[in-house]
């Protein structure tokens, strides 16, 4: 697992300002997260000439001291991220606890996103050679068919839904130095991805601790039902899942 994310978006509020509302947040959690950064929000369309890329808002990140949590907030969202995921349990309280820094300054009711993400990805090549000895055929998709070319890339994309929650899988075979999306670095050697990303959107009816914590254990579980299902047992012991 390379990183795990969660991003809630809110309605476009009258009268923000996100430089202000970034100095307040700073004192807040600032000694969590004491290194800050102020970047532009890349955005990217696909046109028939091809990928394009424009200029979005402005992103305020503050990361912790070893890099490992990075908190980015913007006009409209706040975001989680980790490269040093240990459980729900862990992560979630953090999560909680940024989102009431930030109500302090900013008069959130409600959110109309909310995310939860797991992005998985092998890099070994005994691994990579090996994928239908690891997830089920039904994930790997025409990776898993016995097929006597050479497979290059591959994607697939499907949206499960659910009345509590919905699930966007992207599973991905891909090149070396392939890039299938900007927040996901290519790496120069063929790769797996598996990319869980469990999202509610509102308009929610409540925006309070209890309520974050809530939902975000729904999406955390609705992710990993799915990883547990499409995982064999030659995955998940050597990591004891």
């Amino acid at each position: 697992m390379i990183r795990v994310l969660s991003q809630i978006r809110w309605p476009v509020l009258t009268g923000f300002d996100a430089d202000r509302v970034a100095d307040a947040l700073a004192e807040q959690i600032g000694k969590d997260y004491p290194l800050r950064e102020r970047a532009q929000e890349a955005q990217f369309l696909l046109t028939p000439e091809g990928v394009t890329q424009q200029v979005g808002g402005v992103l305020h990140k503050f990361t912790s001291g070893d890099g490992a949590w990075v908190v980015t907030l913007a006009s409209t969202f706040i975001t989680l991220e980790t490269s040093a995921y240990k459980s729900h349990e862990d992560f979630i309280p953090r999560l909680a606890w940024v989102v009431g820094q930030l109500k302090e300054h900013l008069p959130l009711q409600r959110w109309d996103r909310f995310g939860y993400r797991y992005t998985n990805r092998l890099t070994d090549e005994d691994d990579v050679r090996d994928l239908k000895k690891l997830f089920d055929l039904a994930v790997l998709g025409t990776v898993g068919l016995d097929f006597p070319d050479t497979i290059v890339h591959s994607v697939g994309e499907p949206i499960y839904q659910a009345q509590d929650a919905s699930l966007l899988v992207k599973s991905a075979f891909l090149p070396p130095n392939a890039l299938i999306e900007p927040t996901i670095p290519p790496i120069p050697q063929r790769t797996w991805l598996l990319d869980l990303d469990a999202f509610a959107t509102g308009p929610s009816s409540a925006f309070d601790d209890t309520e974050i914590q809530r939902q975000a254990t729904v999406l955390s579980e609705k992710a990993h039902g799915f990883f547990a299902k499409v995982t064999t047992d030659d995955f998940r012991n050597p990591f004891d899942i």
